[in-house]
């Protein structure tokens, strides 16, 4: 009978034996789990007639995002390489066979996605090929890239749900509480952009690139170089999420697509338009908040950091995106007052210094952006007084906008 000394030895040794092959197994599973994010990624791009990334106007700026990503964290030269050709074949076979593809914008942007998709491709490979800590951060990266689009196509899905889920809407509600302002701002706004064709051409490039914006800022966070104020990830692919649930409380689309051809010149006086629930076709609700300008404010606050050019390039985005949203009729000027305080919010509970330190400021906004969900839905009357809508729109902006100043400087303090 073996003394259990020996017995240990023995256990001890079936151990070491295991230990390489049980390591083997568990690097497939990156490995494994790459190869499933790339297969969907070229799945939804190039299927049916490539339609996703020509019919899906945000898809391909986050695929471009994607490549971003990647080339910011310094790849290798031969890395860099066959992400480059890769995309130049993928470009190529979708001028070549796509039967969709003309020499116009969207198909130029289209054509981006590819550089999006090599990168994917390429990272797929390494996190395949390494092991140990090279795999983990490659396929960190092949994630943070692959993030951003599928929630795109995510997003693009749960939005069109509000569509079945609330066939009737409260736009005539956010018109009736605009005319609490005495000044036609969402006409005004219209008319100004549609006058310019260069503001128009813009704006509409600041409306559809805003995932592009967001992973430039993320790529910029990932490479560490200096802290920001906000994690990234958690405040723009959580706050969307979080957006959905009030988006079905106050469904709401945009004057638009309550009054058509009449936005922005013939728009007809509040009383006329009634107030009531109104019948819409297939167009998502998402107009309160507006998560256009939510994400804008929050890039211009999570910027604050960097570079001068930098704040500079996140403020006009911000003012750009703030005409588009009008000027398009997406949104009710009420919409984007409400978008304050669920910026602050998220800025508040994404904190990189963590949320506790920024409670108060988080109750600020979720206070306010709730208060705002409630009066817009129950309390329209309140909004005939021109002295209420003015003193509530400005009182939210001011005190959410000191709120992040003092916020700023609880991160600045820990920074440093």
């Amino acid at each position: 009978m073996p003394s259990p000394s020996t017995v240990s030895e023995q256990n001890l040794q079936l151990v070491n034996d295991a230990g390489p092959a049980l390591d083997r197994r568990l690097s497939l599973l990156p490995a494994l789990l790459a190869v499933m994010v790339l297969g969907g990624q070229a799945y939804l791009v190039m299927a049916r007639d490539f339609a996703t990334i020509l019919d899906t106007p945000f898809l391909p700026y986050c695929l471009i995002g994607a490549f971003a990503i990647h080339f910011w964290t310094r790849p290798s030269a031969a890395e860099r390489a066959c992400t480059l050709t890769l995309a130049a074949i993928g470009t190529a076979c979708f001028m070549l066979l796509s039967h969709r593809f003309v020499f116009n914008w969207p198909c130029g942007v289209a054509c981006g996605s590819f550089f999006g998709l090599a990168s994917l491709a390429v990272l797929a490979v390494q996190t395949v090929r390494l092991r140990g800590a090279a795999q983990k951060e490659k396929l960190d990266t092949l994630v943070a890239g692959s993030v951003f689009g599928y929630s795109a196509l995510f997003i693009t899905f749960i939005l069109n749900l509000t569509t079945r889920l609330h066939p009737q809407t409260y736009d005539l509600y956010l018109y009736r509480a605009d005319a609490g302002f005495a000044l036609p701002l969402c006409a005004w706004m219209g008319k100004f952009v549609g006058r310019w064709p260069v503001l128009l051409w813009f704006t509409s490039l600041v409306y559809e690139t805003l995932p592009l914006a967001v992973s430039l800022l993320y790529a910029c966070q990932r490479s560490g170089k200096r802290p920001l104020p906000v994690r990234v990830l958690p405040a723009f692919l959580g706050g969307g999420a979080a957006a959905y649930v009030l988006y079905n409380i106050l469904p709401a689309t945009g004057p638009r697509y309550i009054f058509g051809a009449a936005f922005p010149e013939r728009l007809p006086a509040a009383a006329q338009a009634g107030l009531h629930l109104i019948t819409v076709g297939d167009v998502a609700r998402n107009a309160v908040p507006s998560m256009h300008l939510a994400c804008a404010l929050l890039i211009f606050w999570t910027c604050r950091p960097l570079g001068r050019w930098v704040r500079a390039a996140a403020a006009l985005f911000l003012a750009l995106t703030l005409c588009a949203t009008i000027g398009f009729g997406e949104h009710y000027v009420v919409d984007l007052v409400a978008a304050v305080p669920y910026a602050l919010a998220l800025a508040g509970l994404c904190a990189s210094s963590g949320w506790q330190r920024h409670r108060t400021w988080i109750a600020i906004g979720v206070a306010f952006t709730a208060a705002w969900v409630v009066l817009l839905r129950f309390g329209t009357p309140l909004f005939q007084s021109v002295a209420f809508t003015w003193f509530i729109s400005l009182g939210t902006v001011l005190a959410c906008l000191y709120a992040r100043q003092r916020s700023f400087r609880v991160h600045q303090s820990i920074s440093q």
